[in-house]
Order: structure tokens, then C-alpha cells, then sequence
């Protein structure tokens, strides 16, 4: 990783030169033995912060027992990247709430937040906290600070070098959990202002920081004095701008905008179309001059000094002359595994952020794959050693494997897990010894699934899998079709399966039961005001697993609680406090549950729940109470989980890892 680190720095940042070939003609020191430090890791398990591993570290990751198979990596979900006049790279990583810096020398560390924490807190390093998501940006300002969007927590947050966080601008309020469709904005100083939701952000010409809320575009000085930012539609243009949703500047102090797959430049405050046409009139992408050319979804812009726009076309680089000429730069835009290379030979996941250096050179940050990739004027593109892609779907064992990063798993009573691959149409088991294989789909076990993403697995070792078709059973070698769906027009969000073979099906606002028999039965509907809590919380199940018990419990991402739905039909609240969003641990009502991403839950054989997407990974006592454990694997940020054979495993970026269970 610091051999990679330090590559990084060679590509983006300085002319590295090559090494001499002399040797030393000194006698050789005789080798100094120093005794490895005290480890404050479980038995079986290595201490990585002992041994002084700050790759390790800055995963979050002290202890671990093992990565089981694929590789893991620093990055979980990057969205966001900023370079300083110092060739100091910015990260702001969503999964893990912090971000990074990476220094021309090729070290990595935490510049500010603590990994998984979720929170609106100022302070220095990890004393603060964040609330990204997929919409929060980051930029460098002219004095060096670190300034980012705070969008969930609806304020504009300052680092300075230093690593000391405070609010610039706004207000914190929890706007992404509210679900508020078009908030109140207020222009202002400080406190004074209102945002509504700030995502996209880029440094303008004069230094102040241009910001895109969605009500439109506000305007925020380095003393966090906000306005809004308006303009005139040329009438030449087909249609009017109102709300952009992509943003960079020229040099001149033009706005380059993006409206519905469309670009327009606001020059002298009035806004000119200059390129995009109808994506399905024009069948699709499609290179051209001005409404000749189309776009599928413009994810960012970036203007290089020639008044070129560079815009990443979801997973393709197009530039976009100040004329209008449309061309595709880099990328086949056909999905499927990542790769380097020219032109169409190169392939990108998905591109989140564009910047361009003083080599002009485009840097992109490629979300779907963890990576930073660069694009040679030429088309050219390499990826930095220092964020490898390890995303694929291949067999292998160990650190051989790869992974299309999938949450939706399950493990049966040996320990094997089974991962539902949406993007490769197969279902994959990894064996407790690391060996990945495929264990259904593409024909395999008469199974031919369309984008499977959910997956249980019975206690006779019966395999169900959701795919956008239908639920399927797999038994044996043998597939077959369980129920089509949706169910009673409610799409299936999940599915676990109880002691007795019924499966249970969680859609968007309801729970039903299918029978061994194939009856169809409705357990829970959207309870409103009903017998869930006096909350006015609609039902909308994130995830449900049974016991051993066959109850049925149901992680709610409205009221940010676990119901309970007992065998005899009584639906109670049995972990969290609804309509209250945390991290707080203890009994039902005091404890805080986060639902910050996929959710799913597990049950040891003691009758403890796991559940994930919570920031770090908590546990349910059979009585509610809430706890986070201490686990030697470290603070991983898991997405799927799943228990069997007494160990505990998770599904993190691109790596399957696994720990035995506590004994308690």
C-alpha cells in the first residue's frame, strides 16, 4: 500500500526520477532483533496497530482474524476528491465518514472523522463527525482549507490543514432521513443561512465557493456569508434551467451547468444551451454537435485551460468544446469489469468526480470500483496503484477472488456464504477455507437468474434467491420457481426463511408469508398510525430475518427500529427508539439505531441479533437491549452479514471477512 501510495504521488503530483545503479561498499550492521509489542487482540488474531501497520489503520482495522477471500482495500465508497496547491489528494469516503489525505510522499491518513461515526460534532480529527452521502462533494479552497458539503446534516463544514472541523454555513438538521421534499432556504451569515441539501461544490474564480442545493444554486464567501446565485434563460433555448445539478467553472468565470442531460454555460448571468439532445430520440449515447450529441447521465464537469468540458458520462469521459463538439474520450460504456487502456479499450465503473492537474491530465474518481483513475488528454487511462480495482467476479481462493461489491448474503450451518451477484447474474459461495466458486446461475444448477440480490438460506441448506423476476429455490441441483413477483404488487425488498421451510417476503410497505404449500399469506401492511407506535411512521421494512424460534423481525427504515412479529401474530417493538436516529447503545427505547446503509440481519445460535448498516456493527440482545461489540476484526464497515458454524461473517469492499462469534 505505501509502495502504491508513493506511485500515486509519482502519477498525479512530480516527474519522478529513476534510481542509480551503485551499491555500498560498507561492511553489512550486524541485524538488530526487537521483540514484536504486547497485542491487545484476541487469541488467533493479529494486532496490526502493535505491529505498527498504518495501512491497517487506516482501514479501521486493529485486529483481524482474516479476510476469508477477495482483497480489501482503504476505500469503501469514494465520492468525493480535492487537490491542494501542494499536491496534497483529498478523499471524502461516504462508508466510513471521514476523510483522507494522501501527501506526495504517499502517506495516507484520516484528516478528520472517525470511521463509521455518524454525526454532525466539530472538533479536531477524530473528534469530529459527518453525515455524507452520495451527493456530498469536497473542494480545496485558495487558503488551503478543506471545505465539504455536509448534505445530511444540511451545512457546509470547513477543515483546516490542521485537521480542525467547524461549521461554516447552516444549520445542522437530519434533511436526508426526514424525507422533506423541498426544504426552506435563507440566505445569511453563519447560522443565519438554510440549505436544502448541498451536494455538488466547486471553487469560483474569485474564491468564493459555488454550491448546488436543490432549489438551485447558492453562493457562499470564505466567511460562510451565503446568497443565491441567479440567472436569465436565453431565449434560444429550448428549454429553461431551473434547477442544475452539476456544476464546474472556467477560467474566464463562466458556469458550465447540467440540467436533464443537458449542458449549459451562464455567462454575464445569462444561461445558453450548448450540447445534449434526447438520450432515447437518439438512441442512445451518441457523439455530435450541440442537441446532434447525447448523454446518458452527467455525473461531473470539469473545464480544462483551453475552455474544453470534460463531463463523465456516468461510466464514460466525454468532452464538450465550448462550440458544442461532443466527443467520447475514454470508455466503452458497456459495463462489466473494470480495465485500463486507449480510448474504448478502457472501461469505468461508475464516475463520481472529475479534477484536472497542472499537467492536464484528467483525474477521475471511480466510485464503482474504489479507484482514481487518470485520462491522458489522449484517452489514455491508467489506475493509480495506490486504489488498485479489485471489483470482478473470480473464482479462486483466498486473496486470489474477487467480488462485484453485493450486500445481499446468507450463510448456511457450515459456514459457507452465499452472495447474490447482481451484476454477473449469479448466485457464489465462498467455503470457510476461502474457496470462491460459483454456486448457481448461467445455467449452473438449472438456474438462470436476472440481477439477484437478496438471499436465504434454510436450515436444510435450501438456497431462495430474489432476483427482478421472481423468488427461486435452489435444492439440491435443481431450481425452481417459488413465486413471481412483486407480491400483491409490492416489490420484494427482502426475504428470510423460517425453521418450518415459509418464506418470508418484506416489500416496500408490507410483509407476507409464501407456505411450503405455495399460500400466499399477508402478515404486516403499512401500520400508519397503528399497532406498531403511536408515531405516525409508515412501513418500510430495510431487511427481516427469523430466529431459531421462527419469529419474524423486521429492521423498519421509517421508524428506525426492529419490530418483532412473534409466531402467534403479535407485532412489538423489540430493539431502538422510534423516530429517533443514533448510535446510542442500551435497552429498547434508549438505544439509537442509524440505518445509514444496507441493513441486514443475523442471529447466533444464543439467540443475539447482529445488524449491519449502522454505522459499525451492533448487537440485539433476545431481551432489545443494543450494544457494539468489540470484535476482533476490527471497525469494518459491513454491508451483508451472516452466521454460521459459530463464525461471524461480513461482506465489506470487495472482501469477505470472517471472526469467530464471542463467547457471550
Amino acid at each position: 500500500m505505501r509502495r502504491g501510495a508513493a506511485l500515486l504521488a509519482c502519477l498525479f503530483f512530480t516527474a519522478c526520477g529513476g534510481g542509480g545503479s551503485g551499491g555500498s561498499s560498507s561492511t553489512p550492521s550486524t541485524p538488530v532483533v526487537v521483540a514484536p509489542p504486547a497485542s491487545n487482540c484476541g487469541a488467533g488474531a493479529v494486532d496490526y496497530m502493535a505491529a505498527g501497520d498504518d495501512d491497517m489503520a487506516a482501514l479501521g482495522i486493529t485486529c483481524m482474524q482474516s479476510v476469508r477471500a477477495g482483497k480489501e482495500t482503504v476505500l469503501q465508497i469514494p465520492n468525493g476528491m480535492a487537490l491542494d496547491k501542494a499536491g496534497n489528494a483529498y478523499i471524502l469516503d461516504r462508508a466510513k465518514q471521514v476523510i483522507f489525505k494522501l501527501t506526495p510522499a504517499g502517506a495516507m491518513s484520516v484528516l478528520a472523522g472517525s470511521i463509521a461515526n455518524y454525526g454532525s460534532q466539530d472538533g479536531a480529527g477524530g473528534a469530529a463527525s459527518f453525515n455524507f452521502n452520495y451527493q456530498s462533494r469536497i473542494i480545496v479552497d485558495t487558503a488551503g482549507n478543506v471545505i465539504v458539503t455536509d448534505t445530511c446534516n444540511n451545512t457546509l463544514r470547513k477543515i483546516t490543514p490542521g485537521g480542525v472541523v467547524s461549521t461554516l454555513a447552516g444549520v445542522s438538521e437530519q434533511v436526508c432521513w426526514l424525507g422533506a421534499g423541498v426544504l426552506p432556504t435563507h440566505d445569511g451569515a453563519g447560522a443565519q443561512a438554510l440549505f436544502t441539501r448541498p451536494a455538488e461544490i466547486v471553487l469560483d474564480v474569485n474564491g468564493d465557493y459555488l454550491v448546488i442545493e436543490q432549489l438551485g444554486i447558492r453562493r457562499v464567501t470564505p466567511a460562510g456569508v451565503v446568497s443565491h446565485v441567479s440567472w436569465t434563460n436565453d431565449p434560444k433555448n429550448e428549454r429553461k434551467i431551473s434547477g442544475p445539478s452539476r456544476i464546474a467553472v472556467a477560467g474566464d468565470g463562466s458556469l458550465y451547468v447540467v440540467e436533464s442531460a443537458r449542458i449549459y454555460r451562464i455567462s454575464g448571468g445569462l444561461a445558453s444551451f450548448i450540447a445534449g439532445g434526447d438520450y432515447a430520440k437518439e438512441g442512445g449515447v451518441r457523439d455530435g454537435t450541440g442537441a446532434a450529441a447525447s448523454f446518458k447521465s452527467p455525473r461531473a464537469l470539469a473545464v480544462d485551460a483551453a475552455g474544453d468540458v470534460y463531463v463523465s458520462d456516468y461510466d464514460t469521459l466525454r468532452k464538450v468544446t465550448p462550440r458544442g463538439v461532443v466527443t467520447t474520450i475514454a470508455g466503452d460504456g458497456k459495463g462489466g469489469d473494470v480495465r485500463d487502456g486507449k480510448g474504448t479499450e478502457a472501461r469505468f465503473s461508475y464516475i463520481s468526480q472529475l479534477l484536472i492537474n497542472s499537467s492536464g491530465n484528467v483525474l477521475a474518481l471511480d466510485t464503482g470500483a474504489m479507484a482514481i483513475r487518470t485520462i491522458t488528454p489522449g484517452g489514455a487511462v491508467t489506475t493509480s496503484a495506490a486504489t488498485p480495482v479489485t471489483s470482478a467476479s473470480v473464482d479462486g481462493k483466498g486473496s486470489a477472488a474477487r467480488f462485484n461489491r453485493r450486500d445481499g448474503t446468507a450463510a448456511d450451518a457450515a459456514g459457507n456464504l452465499y452472495i447474490a451477484d447482481y451484476n454477473t447474474n449469479l448466485v457464489r459461495m465462498v467455503s470457510p477455507d476461502g474457496v470462491v466458486s460459483v454456486f448457481a446461475g448461467n445455467g449452473v444448477k438449472g438456474a438462470v437468474f436476472a440481477h439477484p440480490y437478496s438471499i436465504a438460506v434454510g436450515l436444510n441448506g435450501t438456497v431462495y434467491v430474489v432476483d427482478s423476476e421472481r423468488i427461486a429455490r435452489i435444492d439440491g441441483g435443481a431450481t425452481a420457481t417459488v413465486l413471481p413477483h412483486p407480491v400483491g404488487g409490492d416489490a420484494v425488498v427482502d426475504i428470510a426463511v423460517d425453521p418450518e421451510g415459509n418464506v418470508a417476503v418484506a416489500g416496500y410497505y408490507s410483509v407476507s408469508q409464501v407456505s411450503s404449500s405455495g399460500k400466499v399469506t399477508q402478515l404486516i401492511a403499512d401500520a400508519g398510525t397503528g399497532p406498531r407506535d403511536p408515531n405516525n411512521f409508515s412501513f418500510q421494512p430495510a431487511s427481516i430475518a427469523y430466529d431459531r424460534l421462527g419469529n419474524l423481525y423486521v429492521a423498519d427504515d421509517d421508524s428506525k427500529a426492529v419490530y418483532k412479529y412473534s409466531k402467534d401474530g403479535k407485532l412489538t417493538l423489540f430493539a431502538g427508539s422510534p423516530g429517533w436516529i443514533g448510535d446510542r447503545d442500551g435497552p429498547v427505547r434508549t438505544a439509537m439505531l442509524g440505518f445509514h446503509g444496507t441493513t441486514e440481519m443475523a442471529f447466533a445460535p444464543n439467540g443475539d441479533m447482529y445488524l449491519s448498516g449502522q454505522g459499525l456493527l451492533r448487537k440485539i440482545k433476545p431481551d432489545g437491549t443494543v450494544s457494539t461489540p468489540a470484535l476482533a476484526w476490527g471497525k469494518p464497515v459491513l454491508g451483508g452479514i451472516a452466521i454460521g458454524n459459530g463464525m461471524l461473517i461480513g461482506m465489506t469492499g470487495y472482501a469477505v471477512l470472517h471472526t469467530a462469534l464471542p463467547a457471550d
